[in-house]
């Protein structure tokens, strides 16, 4: 069953919000069954402000089911992750 990315992203809107002030953006994609949220750094990003990813991932993990969303598994890909030249 596809994921409905547009509920993941109101249900998410938290956590959105909280990383919006700490100078980062969020995306949501699905990759092969799995939720994949991409962090992506913005200019003056605060570096102490990502928690670790299994914390991250349970945050919002308990976003989506207080929503009554289910998915199989969250990807959390941090801006340390992606490589300079594809950011």
């Amino acid at each position: 069953m596809p994921i409905d990315l547009n509920a993941v992203y109101s249900a998410i809107e938290g956590t959105r919000a909280g990383l919006d002030a700490a100078g980062y953006d969020i995306g949501c994609a699905e990759s092969a069954g799995r939720l994949q949220l991409t962090i992506a750094a913005r200019d003056g990003a605060c570096e102490d402000c990502l928690v670790p990813k299994p914390i991250f991932a349970s945050i919002v993990r308990r976003e989506l089911d207080d929503r009554g969303i289910v998915v199989a598994d969250i990807e959390v890909v941090y801006p340390v992750d992606v490589p300079d030249e594809l950011s």
